[in-house]
């Protein structure tokens, strides 16, 4: 081969190589360009993934301080302000698979809108539930004012009745101390009293005795004295004759029965009764008790009573 020859073939060989390295760099450029403009469009969609979240977090972050500057002491209120949260909680996490996982980008913007609409009604449902709570704090504060001022008005009341109960046990004490110094007032008191036993006749007519075994009546003379605080009128004077052994004679079917001695406030029984009329004057009169049972020997007693207090007393004796 000649040396012109050669020279055209290495010509030809170079351009061909030429050709080929041009081919190479325009086809390496070719993919740079495209690597670039994938590279730009990854970093445009990453910035844009960015921006979502940082958008989540800064509403999500916001919205639980909304949250929280509600809280206080209500338990009610603290529970549901919990519940709201946890709901919150559970949306971020569905916007954040949206984002990273799917980068379904609208959707997860618009539940973004969707997580503030929520918390707006979040804040608007503890509001009113603040409000009611509040209105039912301040009838409850009434309510109680209200239960308050009965109870002090039944306490001044029982306490009035407490100072009216003993006023008037006072005033029904005193009156009874009245009633009983006027009682003992008007009482008729005796300045002298005599008992004889007597034999009564088949003709009916008495004769004294002195042995208890004859007698057959008991005769218990008084003389009254004078007493102008008492009105004038029949007047009942009760009887108690006492045995030697210390016992009332008494039978219940012949007029003996029990009084209340108003001196002392004992139960006194007595033997027998009589009324006596009175005229504000020294009167004299007698009481009789039929002797039914045989009489011991010994010394007797005798008390005379009237308007509940004892008025005189005695002693007799029967052989």
């Amino acid at each position: 081969m000649s040396t012109s020859q050669s020279k055209s073939n290495f010509t030809a060989i170079a351009i061909v190589a030429i050709v080929v390295l041009l081919a190479i760099n325009a086809y390496q450029a070719y993919i740079y360009s495209k690597l670039s403009s994938s590279n730009q469009t990854q970093q445009t969609e990453m910035m844009e993934l960015q921006k979502v979240q940082t958008e989540l977090d800064q509403d999500y972050q916001a919205a639980l301080e909304s949250l929280e500057e509600m809280r206080g002491d209500n338990a009610q209120l603290n529970a549901l302000i919990d519940s709201q949260k946890s709901e919150l909680k559970t949306q971020k996490d569905k916007i954040n698979n949206l984002i990273w996982t799917k980068k379904e980008l609208d959707k997860a913007k618009s539940e973004i809108k969707n997580l503030n609409s929520n918390l707006t009604k979040y804040l608007a449902d503890i509001q009113q539930l603040k409000e009611e709570n509040n209105i039912l704090t301040e009838d409850n504060a009434k309510l109680t004012q209200r239960v308050d001022e009965e109870v002090r008005a039944k306490e001044e009341v029982i306490l009035a009745k407490s100072a009216l109960a003993s006023e008037k046990d006072m005033l029904s004490k005193s009156n009874e101390a009245l009633g009983s110094k006027v009682d003992m007032a008007n009482a008729i008191k005796i300045n002298f009293l005599e008992v004889k036993g007597y034999e009564v006749k088949k003709d009916g007519k008495l004769k004294e005795k002195s042995k208890a075994k004859d007698i057959k009546l008991l005769r218990t003379c008084i003389l009254t004295e004078t007493n102008m605080v008492t009105s004038s009128g029949p007047k009942k004077f009760f009887l108690r004759l006492i045995n030697p052994q210390g016992e009332t004679i008494a039978v219940e079917d012949r007029g003996s029965g029990v009084l209340t001695n108003k001196l002392d406030n004992t139960q006194v029984r007595y033997t027998t009764s009589a009324e006596i009329p009175y005229q504000n004057e020294d009167t004299n009169a007698c009481i009789d008790w039929n002797v039914t049972d045989a009489l011991p020997k010994g010394e007797y007693k005798v008390e005379i009573y009237n308007n509940g207090f004892p008025v005189g007393k005695g002693q007799f004796m029967l052989k």
